[in-house]
């Protein structure tokens, strides 16, 4: 048995390739189809340009959330701080506010 010769399935014009005929006959659709795809791409990379925007800045957000709580914990601190260091001044305890932070002493028993 033969093998169906491709030639003699599709016709020639198919076979040698897309003749100039067939884009001047279909044009307007060939037009259409171009702005379509055309389109596509540009809607598709808008969108994920735009995505890639909401994304860092939903970043920065987190960022700067956590700088604030960050701030806020600083200030409280600062003014829980400075509210007893002005009731100890009131008082006339002779307290301050330590510079250094506190260190460790110890001793050995062995020492007699």
């Amino acid at each position: 048995m033969k093998k169906p010769n491709l030639k003699s399935i599709l016709p020639g014009s198919i076979v040698e390739g897309v003749s100039s005929r067939f884009f001047l006959k279909h044009f307007p659709l060939v037009v259409l189809l171009v702005f379509f795809a055309m389109a596509y791409i540009s809607v598709r990379f808008d969108c994920v340009t735009a995505m890639e925007t909401v994304a860092a800045l939903n970043r920065k957000i987190e960022i700067t959330r956590t700088e604030t709580q960050r701030e806020r914990s600083q200030y409280m601190s600062a003014t829980c701080e400075s509210s007893m260091q002005q009731m100890v001044d009131t008082l006339h305890l002779g307290l301050s506010i330590q510079e250094r932070p506190p260190y460790n002493l110890s001793y050995d028993n062995d020492i007699q």
